[in-house]
């Protein structure tokens, strides 16, 4: 296992030295010649719409896939020792891929895998609860899976944004959004882990010039999450893009049969690299673990 995988980012969510992923249609408007500019925009319009014909179709199909039963299960320590009998407590929040949409067993799951990787190391039993839903927005994890927290966390795993990037929020409502959910999710009393968007490149069926108008608007999501996050000491986000995202582009058995969301190995990838950020904010919270009627505030 490797612990060393997760880039922690802060700021605006962009990895120092790296360009943000740019389609280019404003800087090719902004070149046309002042006389040539109702050209441009009839040729702009229609390319618009196609892009936002293709988003809404590629939202349909894929956006809201058959998803596992909802998770809540206790892990145990793959080994026989045990520093506790109380269990972690692990809520997990978002779309699809905290779903476990792409893989057909509990055990596959984004957030069962990582429920048992931090099960061996802390050696304590961790009782995780899936709340994410496929196809959720940002706001959509605050109005239909906040609501349905019972049990407060020792931590909160969220992964969200990239229906936000398929679906076209507007980044005004996005922050709001990203803002309030954060501040819901800080209620709850418990730290919170987030990863960033996923590789968008590795998802092979997701048609051309759509891809490009998706790596455009995924840069300007990012920021968005990137300063909601900012000065949140409770809340750590996850650069899981930069740790496993390559490993995505290049080989296709991270990927679902769908090609869209992850199998159960590009699952552990994740898992891996949300690890070692869940371990810390666990390492600083105390007490750990709390009784099954603990309710959050």
């Amino acid at each position: 296992m490797n612990m060393q995988r997760s880039r922690e980012v802060g700021g605006q969510g962009r990895v120092p030295g790296r360009a943000s992923p740019g389609f280019g249609l404003g800087r090719c408007v902004a070149s046309v010649p002042r006389g040539n500019a109702s050209w441009a925009t009839l040729l702009v319009v229609p390319l618009l719409g196609l892009l936002a014909a293709q988003a809404v179709l590629l939202s349909r199909r894929y956006g809201a896939s058959p998803a596992l039963a909802p998770v809540d299960v206790t892990v145990a320590p793959s080994g026989r020792t045990l520093v506790s009998e109380t269990a972690v407590e692990l809520a997990a929040f978002g779309d699809s891929a905290m779903a476990g949409v792409g893989v057909h067993h509990v055990d596959d799951s984004l957030p069962v895998q990582l429920a048992q990787r931090v099960a061996d190391a802390t050696q304590r039993p961790v009782h995780v609860v899936g709340y994410a839903l496929a196809g959720a927005r940002t706001l959509d994890v605050l109005t239909h899976q906040l609501p349905g927290v019972r049990r407060r966390p020792d931590v909160s795993v969220l992964v969200v944004g990239t229906n936000d990037v398929t679906g076209v929020t507007p980044p005004a409502r996005l922050a709001r959004s990203s803002r309030a959910l954060l501040d819901a999710l800080e209620s709850l009393g418990a730290p919170v882990v987030m990863s960033n968007l996923p590789e968008f490149r590795a998802m092979r069926l997701v048609p051309h010039p759509l891809l490009e108008a998706i790596l455009s608007y995924a840069a300007v999501v990012g920021a968005v999450q990137g300063h909601a996050v900012a000065k949140r000491p409770l809340v750590r986000l996850v650069d899981v893009r930069a740790a496993v995202g390559p490993e995505y582009f290049n080989d296709e058995g991270t990927m679902s049969a769908d090609f869209f969301h992850p199998s159960a190995d590009g699952y552990g990838q994740i898992a891996d690299a949300l690890l070692p950020a869940v371990l810390s904010v666990l390492g600083t919270a105390r007490p750990l673990g709390r009784t099954h009627d603990d309710q959050p505030e």
